[in-house]
């Protein structure tokens, strides 16, 4: 094994750290509990009037941005990619 080559390990080869149990649980409660405080915050900047179109693309993009790390960690199919 040369040192430019990645660790991997046989128990879930091309599957990175992150995507593994339990990790993806936890950096997806990270990513929602993210998602709830960014619409919450903008909630509170409407309510108080301040901030222009920054809290309402909060609103769309905390969610996006946590659907996207939540499929990413839990839902994509890191091993039919390492196969192909």
């Amino acid at each position: 094994m040369s040192d430019t080559e990645p660790i991997q390990d046989d128990y879930n080869p091309g599957r990175p750290w992150g995507a593994r149990r339990p990790q993806n649980l936890l950096i997806s409660l990270g990513f929602i509990a993210l998602a709830v405080a960014l619409v919450w915050q903008a909630l509170q900047y409407i309510g108080q009037g301040i901030g222009g179109a920054i809290p309402f693309f909060l609103i769309i993009a905390g969610p996006l941005m946590a659907g996207f790390y939540i499929w990413y960690f839990n839902f994509r199919d890191f091993e039919a990619e390492s196969e192909a």
